[in-house]
C-alpha cells in the first residue's frame, strides 16, 4: 500500500519514492530518508512504483531493492530510465551478484550515512546520456 508522509518543511522538499517489498525494511528506509529532510513516498513493489509515478511529477528518486515480487529493482530503473530520463535511481540488494549495476548500488544492511552519500551525490551529479 502507498503511504505518503506529508511535508510541513515547505515547497522545496525533495521526494523520495522507497520501493521495498518487506514492510520492515521500507519503514526504516523510509524513516532514514525523512531524518534527512525527504519527504517519502513508498511502494511495495515496481508495478506499485509506476503507478505512482504516473501520477506523480515531483519525485526526484526512486530508491529501490533489487529483488522484489512482479517486477525487480533493475526491470523498474530501466523502465524509470526510458520513461522518465531526469529522474534518479538508487538501488539497494542484500545479494552480490549485481555485475557492473547502471544505478548506484548500496549493499544491505546499509546505514544512514551510507545512504545519505550515496542519494545526494546522485541528486546531485547530472545523468548520463547513455542510460
Amino acid at each position: 500500500m502507498t503511504r505518503v508522509v506529508s511535508s510541513n518543511d515547505g515547497p522545496d522538499r525533495q521526494i523520495v519514492l522507497v520501493v521495498e517489498d518487506e514492510a520492515l525494511v521500507r519503514m526504516n528506509a523510509r524513516d532514514m530518508f525523512e531524518d534527512m529532510g525527504f519527504e517519502v513516498v513508498d511502494a511495495a513493489d515496481g508495478r506499485e512504483a509506476l503507478d505512482v509515478l504516473e501520477t506523480r511529477s515531483d519525485i526526484a528518486l526512486v530508491f529501490s531493492d533489487c529483488r522484489m515480487p512482479r517486477m525487480t529493482g533493475p526491470e523498474l530503473a530501466k523502465t524509470v530510465a526510458r520513461r522518465w530520463p531526469g529522474l534518479r535511481v538508487v538501488l539497494v540488494s542484500a545479494y552480490h551478484d549485481m555485475q557492473n549495476p547502471e544505478w548506484p548500488l548500496i549493499s544491505k544492511p546499509y546505514d544512514a550515512g551510507t545512504l545519505e552519500r550515496v542519494v545526494r551525490r546522485s541528486l546531485e551529479t547530472p545523468r548520463s546520456s547513455s542510460l
